[in-house]
């Protein structure tokens, strides 16, 4: 069994695993991800970050973790409106991949990371 640290806000681990972020994904988004853990044997670090209450909001704590974290998955569709306006920083990151529905909001200017689903990661996480 892999071993998975589940980190929020305020929260960071500094150890040697592969490290995830998971920005306000919905439960599609949540369900793959945990289906592709199932399939991997080392230790992970998986931020989580959706805040349910203003007591959990940590714009600080997202903008820092998004930088040192390997891979991070923004489900902008699912962001509130504060962090729609951080996206364009957020997506401009080379190691934060983007999904979403919106086809007229210019994201492709910024990144070239946008993803439809989680498959992509699977060929990834067997890298590691």
């Amino acid at each position: 069994m892999t071993k998975i640290n589940i980190i929020t806000p305020p929260d960071v681990v500094h150890n040697q695993s592969m490290s995830f972020l998971l920005i306000h994904p919905s439960i599609g988004v949540r369900d793959q991800f945990q289906y592709l853990l199932e399939q991997v044997d080392a230790p992970c670090n998986i931020y989580l970050y959706d805040p349910q209450t203003n007591a959990e909001v940590s714009y600080d704590w997202l903008l820092n973790v998004s930088r040192m974290v390997d891979i991070g998955i923004l489900d902008l569709d699912n962001c509130d409106s504060i962090v729609r306006n951080l996206a364009g920083y957020l997506i401009s990151l080379p190691n934060i991949f983007y999904l979403t529905k919106d086809d007229v909001t210019p994201y492709n200017m910024l990144s070239v990371n946008r993803v439809y689903d989680l498959d992509w990661l699977h060929d990834k996480l067997q890298e590691e």
